[in-house]
Protein backbone atom coordinates (compact mmCIF):
# COMPACT_ATOMS: atom_id res chain seq x y z
CA UNK A 1 0.00 0.00 0.00
CA UNK A 2 1.72 3.48 -0.83
CA UNK A 3 1.04 6.56 0.55
CA UNK A 4 -1.29 7.82 -1.89
CA UNK A 5 -3.73 5.29 -0.40
CA UNK A 6 -3.78 2.41 -3.12
CA UNK A 7 -4.28 -0.98 -2.17
CA UNK A 8 -3.20 -4.21 -4.30
CA UNK A 9 -6.51 -6.01 -5.15
CA UNK A 10 -8.67 -3.32 -4.91
CA UNK A 11 -9.71 -0.51 -7.09
CA UNK A 12 -8.40 3.23 -6.38
CA UNK A 13 -11.29 5.34 -4.61
CA UNK A 14 -12.24 8.58 -5.65
CA UNK A 15 -14.50 10.69 -3.42
CA UNK A 16 -18.22 11.65 -5.54
CA UNK A 17 -18.50 15.22 -3.64
CA UNK A 18 -15.81 16.48 -1.53
CA UNK A 19 -15.44 18.69 1.22
CA UNK A 20 -14.85 19.82 4.30
CA UNK A 21 -16.77 19.87 7.56
CA UNK A 22 -19.60 22.20 7.90
CA UNK A 23 -19.01 24.98 10.61
CA UNK A 24 -22.92 24.66 12.35
CA UNK A 25 -23.37 22.32 14.97
CA UNK A 26 -23.82 18.76 13.25
CA UNK A 27 -26.14 16.00 14.20
CA UNK A 28 -24.84 12.52 13.78
CA UNK A 29 -26.13 8.71 14.56
CA UNK A 30 -23.20 5.56 14.43
CA UNK A 31 -24.72 2.42 12.36
CA UNK A 32 -23.24 -0.82 12.30
CA UNK A 33 -21.86 -0.35 9.14
CA UNK A 34 -19.76 -3.56 7.86
CA UNK A 35 -23.04 -5.06 7.96
CA UNK A 36 -26.37 -5.52 6.36
CA UNK A 37 -27.53 -3.45 3.77
CA UNK A 38 -25.29 -0.32 3.52
CA UNK A 39 -27.02 1.80 1.25
CA UNK A 40 -30.29 1.60 3.21
CA UNK A 41 -29.26 2.33 6.66
CA UNK A 42 -27.45 5.15 5.12
CA UNK A 43 -31.13 6.05 3.62
CA UNK A 44 -32.26 5.74 7.39
CA UNK A 45 -29.52 7.91 8.54
CA UNK A 46 -29.18 10.59 5.81
CA UNK A 47 -33.50 10.57 4.92
CA UNK A 48 -35.28 9.32 7.50
CA UNK A 49 -33.75 10.60 10.67
CA UNK A 50 -32.03 14.28 8.84
CA UNK A 51 -28.67 13.28 9.90
CA UNK A 52 -25.59 14.97 8.81
CA UNK A 53 -23.10 13.55 10.62
CA UNK A 54 -21.66 9.66 11.27
CA UNK A 55 -19.30 7.67 12.94
CA UNK A 56 -17.43 4.85 11.39
CA UNK A 57 -14.78 2.46 13.29
CA UNK A 58 -12.02 1.36 11.15
CA UNK A 59 -10.57 -1.61 13.48
CA UNK A 60 -7.21 -1.59 11.71
CA UNK A 61 -6.60 -5.65 12.15
CA UNK A 62 -9.94 -6.16 9.98
CA UNK A 63 -7.84 -4.19 7.56
CA UNK A 64 -4.79 -5.56 7.37
CA UNK A 65 -5.00 -9.04 9.12
CA UNK A 66 -1.02 -9.84 7.80
CA UNK A 67 1.68 -7.87 7.16
CA UNK A 68 1.38 -6.83 3.35
CA UNK A 69 -1.74 -8.89 3.06
CA UNK A 70 -4.24 -6.46 3.17
CA UNK A 71 -8.10 -7.80 3.36
CA UNK A 72 -9.71 -6.50 0.32
CA UNK A 73 -13.22 -7.25 0.98
CA UNK A 74 -13.00 -4.82 4.46
CA UNK A 75 -11.30 -2.35 1.98
CA UNK A 76 -13.71 -3.00 -0.67
CA UNK A 77 -17.03 -2.93 1.81
CA UNK A 78 -15.70 0.20 3.38
CA UNK A 79 -15.24 2.19 0.27
CA UNK A 80 -18.84 1.05 -0.63
CA UNK A 81 -19.76 2.82 2.39
CA UNK A 82 -17.74 6.02 2.13
CA UNK A 83 -19.05 6.84 -0.92
CA UNK A 84 -22.64 6.33 -0.64
CA UNK A 85 -22.56 8.10 3.17
CA UNK A 86 -20.71 11.03 0.58
CA UNK A 87 -22.98 11.05 -1.81
CA UNK A 88 -26.12 11.09 0.05
CA UNK A 89 -24.72 13.97 2.48
CA UNK A 90 -23.25 12.62 5.70
CA UNK A 91 -20.08 13.98 7.02
CA UNK A 92 -18.17 11.26 8.15
CA UNK A 93 -15.82 10.64 11.44
CA UNK A 94 -13.24 7.63 11.21
CA UNK A 95 -11.91 6.34 14.95
CA UNK A 96 -8.92 4.56 14.09
CA UNK A 97 -8.14 1.96 16.55
CA UNK A 98 -7.26 -2.10 17.58
CA UNK A 99 -4.01 -2.39 15.37
CA UNK A 100 -3.22 -5.92 14.46
CA UNK A 101 -1.47 -7.79 16.73
CA UNK A 102 1.61 -8.31 13.87
CA UNK A 103 2.03 -5.07 14.85
CA UNK A 104 2.70 -4.70 18.62
CA UNK A 105 5.67 -5.94 20.60
CA UNK A 106 4.12 -5.92 24.50
CA UNK A 107 0.98 -8.21 25.03
CA UNK A 108 -1.95 -7.55 25.60
CA UNK A 109 -3.30 -7.83 29.21
CA UNK A 110 -6.53 -10.19 28.48
CA UNK A 111 -7.14 -12.84 25.58
CA UNK A 112 -9.18 -11.34 22.43
CA UNK A 113 -7.95 -7.46 23.03
CA UNK A 114 -6.17 -5.38 20.43
CA UNK A 115 -4.87 -2.65 22.48
CA UNK A 116 -2.82 0.48 20.88
CA UNK A 117 -0.83 1.95 20.06
CA UNK A 118 1.09 0.12 16.92
CA UNK A 119 4.66 -0.45 18.27
CA UNK A 120 7.26 -1.28 15.27
CA UNK A 121 8.37 1.66 13.71
CA UNK A 122 5.90 3.33 10.98
CA UNK A 123 2.93 1.22 11.16
CA UNK A 124 0.80 3.65 12.82
CA UNK A 125 1.73 6.58 10.44
CA UNK A 126 1.44 4.46 7.41
CA UNK A 127 -1.85 2.85 7.92
CA UNK A 128 -3.22 6.76 9.27
CA UNK A 129 -1.73 8.15 6.50
CA UNK A 130 -3.44 5.02 3.87
CA UNK A 131 -6.38 5.64 5.10
CA UNK A 132 -6.63 9.58 5.21
CA UNK A 133 -5.35 9.77 1.49
CA UNK A 134 -7.76 7.14 0.12
CA UNK A 135 -10.40 8.60 1.26
CA UNK A 136 -9.61 12.33 1.08
CA UNK A 137 -12.70 14.83 0.67
CA UNK A 138 -14.87 12.28 1.92
CA UNK A 139 -13.70 11.93 5.73
CA UNK A 140 -14.06 14.94 7.03
CA UNK A 141 -12.63 14.09 10.80
CA UNK A 142 -10.53 11.22 12.22
CA UNK A 143 -10.29 10.86 15.88
CA UNK A 144 -6.79 9.28 16.80
CA UNK A 145 -7.46 5.93 18.23
CA UNK A 146 -9.90 5.25 21.76
CA UNK A 147 -10.20 5.65 24.99
CA UNK A 148 -6.69 5.56 25.69
CA UNK A 149 -6.97 6.23 29.72
CA UNK A 150 -7.85 2.44 29.72
CA UNK A 151 -5.56 -1.01 29.47
CA UNK A 152 -8.01 -2.60 26.98
CA UNK A 153 -7.59 0.09 24.74
CA UNK A 154 -3.62 1.43 25.51
CA UNK A 155 -0.55 -1.14 26.46
CA UNK A 156 2.78 -0.06 26.62
CA UNK A 157 6.04 -2.18 27.77
CA UNK A 158 5.87 0.63 30.81
CA UNK A 159 2.81 -0.81 31.94
CA UNK A 160 1.65 2.88 32.74
CA UNK A 161 -1.65 4.69 31.17
CA UNK A 162 0.47 7.86 30.48
CA UNK A 163 -1.20 10.62 28.56
CA UNK A 164 2.24 11.72 27.59
CA UNK A 165 2.71 8.46 25.49
CA UNK A 166 -0.24 9.02 23.60
CA UNK A 167 0.73 12.73 22.82
CA UNK A 168 4.07 11.33 21.72
CA UNK A 169 1.75 8.99 19.26
CA UNK A 170 -0.32 12.21 18.25
CA UNK A 171 3.23 13.86 17.21
CA UNK A 172 4.08 11.11 14.75
CA UNK A 173 0.57 10.73 13.24
CA UNK A 174 -0.80 14.23 12.92
CA UNK A 175 2.01 16.35 11.20
CA UNK A 176 0.91 13.47 8.22
CA UNK A 177 -2.61 13.98 8.22
CA UNK A 178 -2.24 17.77 8.26
CA UNK A 179 0.16 17.14 4.97
CA UNK A 180 -2.45 15.05 3.21
CA UNK A 181 -5.57 16.68 4.02
CA UNK A 182 -5.51 20.13 5.82
CA UNK A 183 -9.53 20.03 6.54
CA UNK A 184 -9.48 17.40 8.20
CA UNK A 185 -10.89 17.57 12.21
CA UNK A 186 -8.18 16.17 13.83
CA UNK A 187 -9.85 14.62 17.57
CA UNK A 188 -7.91 13.77 20.43
CA UNK A 189 -8.90 9.94 21.35
CA UNK A 190 -12.48 10.45 23.90
CA UNK A 191 -11.12 9.65 27.15
CA UNK A 192 -13.39 6.58 28.89
CA UNK A 193 -15.23 8.44 32.15
CA UNK A 194 -13.78 5.56 34.43
CA UNK A 195 -14.58 7.49 37.17
CA UNK A 196 -12.00 5.34 39.08
CA UNK A 197 -8.30 5.50 39.25
CA UNK A 198 -6.33 1.97 39.17
CA UNK A 199 -3.00 2.27 38.45
CA UNK A 200 -1.86 0.03 35.19
CA UNK A 201 -5.62 -0.31 34.67
CA UNK A 202 -7.87 2.99 34.10
CA UNK A 203 -7.09 6.67 34.33
CA UNK A 204 -9.83 9.46 35.65
CA UNK A 205 -10.79 11.36 32.45
CA UNK A 206 -10.19 14.33 34.19
CA UNK A 207 -6.30 13.71 35.69
CA UNK A 208 -5.72 12.37 32.03
CA UNK A 209 -6.84 15.23 30.36
CA UNK A 210 -4.50 17.26 32.59
CA UNK A 211 -1.67 15.13 31.92
CA UNK A 212 -2.51 15.55 27.97
CA UNK A 213 -2.56 19.13 28.25
CA UNK A 214 1.17 19.18 30.54
CA UNK A 215 2.46 17.15 27.67
CA UNK A 216 1.70 19.62 24.88
CA UNK A 217 -1.47 17.60 23.40
CA UNK A 218 -3.11 20.37 22.65
CA UNK A 219 -1.74 22.42 20.17
CA UNK A 220 -1.40 18.85 17.60
CA UNK A 221 -5.82 18.70 17.88
CA UNK A 222 -8.41 20.18 16.87
CA UNK A 223 -11.09 18.89 18.63
CA UNK A 224 -11.54 17.07 22.20
CA UNK A 225 -12.97 13.53 21.89
CA UNK A 226 -16.08 13.19 24.55
CA UNK A 227 -17.67 10.16 25.26
CA UNK A 228 -21.24 10.13 27.63
CA UNK A 229 -23.26 7.23 28.60
CA UNK A 230 -26.38 8.59 29.91
CA UNK A 231 -26.04 5.64 32.76
CA UNK A 232 -29.95 6.74 34.64
CA UNK A 233 -29.43 10.42 34.58
CA UNK A 234 -31.21 13.00 32.79
CA UNK A 235 -28.54 15.03 30.28
CA UNK A 236 -28.58 18.48 32.31
CA UNK A 237 -28.50 16.92 36.08
CA UNK A 238 -24.89 17.55 37.08
CA UNK A 239 -23.23 15.17 39.29
CA UNK A 240 -23.13 17.44 42.67
CA UNK A 241 -26.62 19.19 42.28
CA UNK A 242 -27.87 16.45 44.61
CA UNK A 243 -30.17 14.96 41.98
CA UNK A 244 -31.78 11.72 43.19
CA UNK A 245 -33.82 9.00 41.66
CA UNK A 246 -35.68 7.25 44.72
CA UNK A 247 -37.17 4.60 42.27
CA UNK A 248 -33.70 3.59 40.73
CA UNK A 249 -32.04 0.16 41.03
CA UNK A 250 -28.65 1.08 39.93
CA UNK A 251 -27.50 3.47 42.34
CA UNK A 252 -23.88 4.36 40.92
CA UNK A 253 -25.23 7.98 40.64
CA UNK A 254 -26.85 8.77 43.79
CA UNK A 255 -24.59 7.03 46.36
CA UNK A 256 -21.66 7.18 44.95
CA UNK A 257 -21.62 10.86 43.07
CA UNK A 258 -18.76 11.57 40.97
CA UNK A 259 -18.56 13.45 37.98
CA UNK A 260 -18.28 10.39 35.37
CA UNK A 261 -21.68 9.81 35.72
CA UNK A 262 -23.18 12.77 34.71
CA UNK A 263 -23.23 13.81 31.25
CA UNK A 264 -23.05 17.74 31.18
CA UNK A 265 -20.65 17.53 34.17
CA UNK A 266 -17.89 15.43 32.14
CA UNK A 267 -18.20 17.86 29.24
CA UNK A 268 -18.39 21.13 30.72
CA UNK A 269 -15.04 19.40 32.84
CA UNK A 270 -13.53 18.46 29.60
CA UNK A 271 -13.79 21.99 28.07
CA UNK A 272 -12.71 23.96 31.22
CA UNK A 273 -9.53 22.01 31.28
CA UNK A 274 -8.44 22.14 27.51
CA UNK A 275 -10.56 24.90 26.14
CA UNK A 276 -10.75 23.43 22.60
CA UNK A 277 -14.02 22.30 20.89
CA UNK A 278 -15.42 19.04 21.61
CA UNK A 279 -16.24 16.44 19.48
CA UNK A 280 -18.93 13.73 20.79
CA UNK A 281 -18.09 10.93 18.89
CA UNK A 282 -20.40 8.79 21.08
CA UNK A 283 -23.60 9.60 23.67
CA UNK A 284 -27.09 7.77 24.49
CA UNK A 285 -28.85 6.14 26.87
CA UNK A 286 -29.65 2.57 27.60
CA UNK A 287 -33.06 1.50 27.71
CA UNK A 288 -34.30 -2.49 28.15
CA UNK A 289 -37.66 -1.46 28.00
CA UNK A 290 -39.70 -3.47 26.10
CA UNK A 291 -36.89 -5.97 24.12
CA UNK A 292 -36.68 -9.18 24.25
CA UNK A 293 -33.85 -12.01 23.42
CA UNK A 294 -33.49 -13.26 19.75
CA UNK A 295 -36.19 -15.84 20.23
CA UNK A 296 -38.46 -13.53 21.47
CA UNK A 297 -38.54 -14.62 25.21
CA UNK A 298 -38.31 -12.28 28.08
CA UNK A 299 -34.94 -10.33 29.03
CA UNK A 300 -33.16 -11.45 32.27
CA UNK A 301 -31.81 -8.41 32.97
CA UNK A 302 -29.11 -5.85 31.33
CA UNK A 303 -25.26 -7.47 30.24
CA UNK A 304 -23.41 -7.45 33.17
CA UNK A 305 -22.44 -3.73 33.92
CA UNK A 306 -25.37 -2.02 32.28
CA UNK A 307 -27.97 -2.58 35.07
CA UNK A 308 -28.71 0.79 34.67
CA UNK A 309 -30.73 -0.04 31.08
CA UNK A 310 -33.23 -1.18 33.42
CA UNK A 311 -33.83 1.70 35.30
CA UNK A 312 -34.72 3.50 32.03
CA UNK A 313 -37.75 3.74 30.30
CA UNK A 314 -38.07 3.55 26.49
CA UNK A 315 -39.64 7.53 27.14
CA UNK A 316 -36.64 8.69 29.14
CA UNK A 317 -34.22 7.25 26.38
CA UNK A 318 -36.03 9.08 24.00
CA UNK A 319 -36.28 12.27 25.91
CA UNK A 320 -32.81 12.32 26.86
CA UNK A 321 -31.02 11.39 23.67
CA UNK A 322 -33.11 14.49 22.23
CA UNK A 323 -32.43 16.88 25.19
CA UNK A 324 -28.06 15.77 25.12
CA UNK A 325 -28.79 17.07 21.26
CA UNK A 326 -30.25 20.29 22.78
CA UNK A 327 -27.77 20.63 25.28
CA UNK A 328 -24.69 20.23 23.02
CA UNK A 329 -25.92 22.38 20.43
CA UNK A 330 -26.71 25.22 23.01
CA UNK A 331 -22.90 24.86 24.92
CA UNK A 332 -21.61 26.30 22.21
CA UNK A 333 -18.27 24.85 21.65
CA UNK A 334 -19.43 21.24 20.38
CA UNK A 335 -19.06 20.61 17.29
CA UNK A 336 -20.98 17.75 16.32
CA UNK A 337 -22.84 14.43 18.70
CA UNK A 338 -22.80 11.13 17.64
CA UNK A 339 -25.15 9.13 19.07
CA UNK A 340 -24.47 5.26 20.08
CA UNK A 341 -26.44 3.83 18.22
CA UNK A 342 -29.22 3.00 15.40
CA UNK A 343 -28.52 -0.93 14.30
CA UNK A 344 -26.61 -2.63 16.62
CA UNK A 345 -29.30 -4.62 17.77
CA UNK A 346 -29.70 -6.63 14.81
CA UNK A 347 -26.50 -7.17 14.54
CA UNK A 348 -24.21 -8.17 17.19
CA UNK A 349 -24.50 -12.41 18.48
CA UNK A 350 -25.54 -11.95 22.06
CA UNK A 351 -28.95 -11.27 23.44
CA UNK A 352 -29.29 -7.70 25.04
CA UNK A 353 -28.86 -9.34 28.56
CA UNK A 354 -25.55 -11.50 27.80
CA UNK A 355 -21.94 -10.23 27.93
CA UNK A 356 -21.56 -8.28 24.85
CA UNK A 357 -25.20 -8.01 24.23
CA UNK A 358 -25.07 -4.14 25.79
CA UNK A 359 -24.51 -2.18 22.69
CA UNK A 360 -28.59 -3.52 21.96
CA UNK A 361 -29.69 -1.31 24.80
CA UNK A 362 -28.77 1.41 23.16
CA UNK A 363 -29.92 1.05 19.55
CA UNK A 364 -33.04 3.16 18.44
CA UNK A 365 -34.27 0.41 16.67
CA UNK A 366 -35.86 -3.31 17.35
CA UNK A 367 -34.72 -6.74 16.36
CA UNK A 368 -37.22 -6.58 14.01
CA UNK A 369 -36.58 -3.38 13.13
CA UNK A 370 -39.27 -1.35 13.77
CA UNK A 371 -38.61 2.11 15.63
CA UNK A 372 -38.52 2.44 19.38
CA UNK A 373 -39.55 5.86 20.83
CA UNK A 374 -36.10 7.09 20.26
CA UNK A 375 -36.17 6.65 16.56
CA UNK A 376 -39.22 8.52 16.13
CA UNK A 377 -38.46 11.70 18.68
CA UNK A 378 -34.99 11.41 16.86
CA UNK A 379 -37.14 11.57 12.95
CA UNK A 380 -39.62 14.52 14.72
CA UNK A 381 -36.75 16.54 16.70
CA UNK A 382 -36.31 19.92 15.54
CA UNK A 383 -32.98 21.31 13.99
Amino acid sequence: MDPRGRVPGVADFACPRPRSAPARFGYGIQSNWPVGDIGYWNSVMAGQLKMNWTRAKVNWHEFEPAPGAPNTFQFQLFDAFVADANKKGLNIVVTITQPPAWTRITPARNPGQRPSPPELPGEGVRFFRLIAARYKGCIQAIEVLNETNLDREWVVASGELRAADYVAFLREVVPVLRSIDRRLIIIMAAPSPTGANIPGVAQDDFLYLEDFVRAGGLSLVDCIGVHLNGYNMPPDKRWDEGYNDPTARFRGPFDNPHHSWSFISTIEGYRQRTNKPMCVTEFGWASAENLTRKDGSPLSGAAPGFDFALDNTEAEQAAWIVGGFQLLRRLGYVRFGIVFNLDFIQKIGQNPDEPGGDPALYSVIRQNGAPRPAFEALRDMRR
